[in-house]
């Protein structure tokens, strides 16, 4: 659900384009320093940001191509931006191959059975482009790179497809040394030196996530993926990234409540938490069904009146409280940050990681769609 003003939310999320723009704009400089063109992940509704204002945004930015994870996301994704190109990098099911063929998708091919799939659904039209995965040791999908010849000599000779793409995926490029990343690398080099070889010259190479276009720059080929960087989040473990990058998502709540407690008083489920002083709670309308995680309980920090707050207690269903005594002039219904910022403070999906033991990838995923998305910037 998109909105242009949150004038009557009590939870939203704020998202900024222009930030969005900004971001596009410096991971493509970096790509074109290379030669390669980008390919932009907005899989799982974008990361949470919403699927079709961010594509929206990235075409009149001039993306070269999208990339998602289903063929369900792809066709959706097609209703908003009905030329670029769109590459599915999950797994296709035999039955959906005439669907991807009608609305002009880009499937992955990951082995001699989806080979074969393919062709006997593809509706016996020309040559289709595909992509196919190769495994250098990621583990998931891909035909693994020392048995992969046996795929491309299949489609170097179909009637129905087409090699228009050979990719990789790193599994372990935040690895401070990089010593696996390379070798995957120089296993995905050596399979193209035989593709090469055996006269086959997909049209498209591409290797580099969000990591590999800023840590990697052999990786860059010529087309890099970039997800999470787009966003604005970090990827770095312990380390800010070599670009300047703007987030683009914040999370934000109306105090739907306000209680004078006493020193010594218990808080929330289970008791978790004990005032020590006598002081100002504040209850907040959002909680795990949203997205924000019981991991934050007792943990983590909001930003009211541009000051971090701390939670308190433990984290509900709806419902999350919040010890504001520190602030001067709260009010019910005053506006609270729970990820970003505001004045010199914020609180980061890095921190909220941290205080939930997972990543920031998964911070801003489980975002749930209940929330209202408002959109800043939004051009149609």
């Amino acid at each position: 659900m998109s909105r242009k003003n949150s004038k009557n939310h009590f939870v939203w999320i704020e998202v900024d384009l222009d930030h969005l723009r900004h971001n596009f704009r410096v991971l493509r400089a970096l790509a074109k320093r290379s030669g390669a063109q980008v390919l932009a992940v907005v899989k799982a509704d974008a990361y949470g940001h919403g699927m079709a204002e961010v594509a929206q945004t990235l075409s009149h930015e001039g993306v070269d191509f999208f990339g998602v994870a289903t063929l369900e996301e792809a066709l959706r994704l097609r209703g908003v931006c009905p030329k670029v190109n769109v590459l599915v990098l999950g797994s296709f099911h035999p039955g959906q191959v005439s669907h991807y063929v009608k609305a002009d998708i880009r499937p992955t091919l990951s082995s001699l059975e989806d080979l074969r799939a393919f062709e006997k659904g593809s509706l016996g039209r020309r040559p289709y482009p595909v992509h196919v995965k190769v495994d250098t040791g990621m583990g998931r999908l891909g035909v693994w790179h020392g048995a992969a010849l046996g795929l491309f000599e299949r489609i170097k000779h179909s009637k129905h497809a087409e090699l228009e793409g050979v990719y990789t995926h790193f599994s372990s490029a935040d690895e401070q040394e990089g010593f696996f990343t390379k070798l995957q690398l120089h296993r995905f080099e050596t399979v193209l030196e035989k593709l090469r070889a055996m006269g086959l010259s997909p049209r498209y190479a591409h290797a580099a996530n969000s990591l590999g276009l800023t840590r990697f720059r052999s990786s860059r080929l010529n087309l890099v993926r970039p997800g999470i960087m787009l966003y604005g989040l970090n990827p770095w473990k312990g380390q800010k990234p070599p670009i300047r990058l703007k987030p683009v998502l914040s999370l934000k709540a109306r105090i739907s409540f306000l209680k004078d407690v006493a020193a010594e008083h218990p808080l929330s489920y289970g008791r978790t938490y004990q005032t020590r002083i006598a002081t100002r709670i504040a209850t907040l309308p959002v909680g795990y069904s949203h997205g924000y995680r019981i991991g934050f309980s007792n943990k983590g920090f909001v930003v009211v009146k541009g000051r971090r707050c701390p939670v308190v207690g433990r984290v509900t269903m709806d419902q999350t409280l919040v010890d504001v005594g520190a602030i001067p002039g709260i009010k019910r219904w005053d506006t609270v940050t729970l990820l970003g910022g505001e004045g010199k403070n914020r609180v980061t999906a890095e921190e909220l990681a941290g205080w939930a033991g997972t990543i920031p990838y998964e911070i801003v995923c489980a975002l749930h769609s209940r929330i209202p998305r408002v959109y800043k910037g939004l051009k149609r």
